[in-house]
């Protein structure tokens, strides 16, 4: 019944999550020139992708190397640990989460790029979605193939950076936020 509940729960939140993502790159590519639309399109399969691969990373990277690390207070060893430790969850937010809400947006966003350039160039709206689509589809999954190899042969490295950026991020919110005045 926890996995129900925890499911259905994961699911509401990216409803909530692809709605914000979708408004918010949709509106933005509707008053944009067709160049800049297809630069957005691909950083957000570049999110997908990276996304993916910090997953992937997250659940095959080794806890002791962390715990070490942490335990000689090397600055990001501590947030990497914590990834490590919650690795299923980790991998469940990059993987499944952000990285299916860029496949769906990137698609979203293909559509956009379609009318655009039918409206622009002329042709067949469906050749062109046909060949967007399978850009989109042939950027996202040999992307995805490639660095989820990648996730798994340099995961400690990978779970490192991100548990430094991610402590940076910790540092610029005490600071801005939480330091008495």
């Amino acid at each position: 019944m926890d996995n129900l509940k925890g499911s259905f729960l994961i699911a509401l939140f990216t409803f909530f999550i692809a709605i914000l993502v979708t408004l918010s790159s949709q509106t933005r590519i509707e008053f944009i020139a067709l160049e800049p639309s297809i630069l957005i399109l691909l950083v957000i399969i570049l999110i997908g992708i990276i996304s993916d691969m910090v997953g992937v990373a997250a659940t095959v990277a080794d806890e002791k190397t962390f715990n070490s690390m942490a335990a000689r207070k090397i600055y990001g060893a501590k947030m990497g640990l914590f990834l490590v430790k919650r690795g299923d969850r980790v991998s469940s937010l990059m993987c499944d989460i952000i990285g299916d809400i860029c496949g769906t947006v990137s698609g979203a966003t293909g559509a956009v790029i379609v009318l655009r350039i039918v409206s622009q160039w002329g042709g067949s709206e469906t050749i062109v979605s046909l060949i967007v689509i399978g850009l989109i589809a042939a950027l996202t999954v040999g992307g995805k193939a490639f660095f989820k190899t990648y996730g798994l042969r340099k995961a400690d490295q990978i779970i490192f950076f991100v548990g430094k950026l991610l402590s940076g991020f910790s540092l610029l919110k005490y600071y801005f936020f939480q330091r008495k005045r």
